[in-house]
C-alpha cells in the first residue's frame, strides 16, 4: 500500500514547518485541507483576507488550482467539496465562480453554515477530495 505524500505547491514552503499540509495524496486519492482566502499583502507582508463571499470563493479556487497542479490533477478530478460558510448573503453569486473552475461538470458538494472560522475575516473555508488516475 502506498504511503501518504504531502502536496505542497511551489512557493508554499512555509507548510514544511507547519503541522499540516495543504493536501495529502495516498494512492489515487487527494485530500485538500480546509482552504480559505488568506493572501499575503505585498505592501505589508501580512496575511489578509479581502472581499465578499464571491471574491473569497474565487481566491480559494485559485489556491485549490495551485494545489491540484502540484498533484498533477485538475478540477475534473475533484469528486467532493465541503463549504463552511459564515453567511448566506451573496452565496448565490458563488455559482458563477464554480462554473469558472468546474465548467458544467460539478462534484458532489456539502454546504454548512457555521458561526465562526479560524481566520476572523474569512466568510468561507473549503476542503475537497479528488480521485486521480494511477
Amino acid at each position: 500500500m502506498s504511503k501518504r505524500q504531502a502536496i505542497i505547491p511551489k512557493g508554499w514552503e512555509i507548510f514544511e514547518h507547519l503541522t499540516f499540509a495543504p493536501a495529502v495524496r495516498r494512492g489515487n486519492m487527494l485530500y485538500i485541507s480546509g482552504t480559505d482566502a488568506t493572501e499575503i499583502d505585498l505592501q505589508t507582508g501580512k496575511l489578509v483576507i479581502r472581499g465578499d463571499i464571491v471574491q473569497q470563493y474565487r481566491t480559494i479556487y485559485q489556491k485549490m488550482k495551485m494545489i491540484l497542479d502540484a498533484a498533477g490533477a485538475t478540477f475534473d478530478d475533484v469528486v467532493w467539496t465541503c463549504d463552511y460558510i459564515k453567511t448566506k448573503e451573496g452565496y448565490k453569486g458563488t455559482t458563477a465562480v464554480r462554473r469558472e473552475f468546474f465548467g458544467s461538470s460539478f462534484p458532489a458538494s456539502t454546504g454548512i453554515v457555521v458561526q465562526d472560522l479560524l481566520s476572523k475575516d474569512a466568510l468561507v473555508e473549503m476542503d475537497a477530495v479528488a480521485m486521480l488516475d494511477g
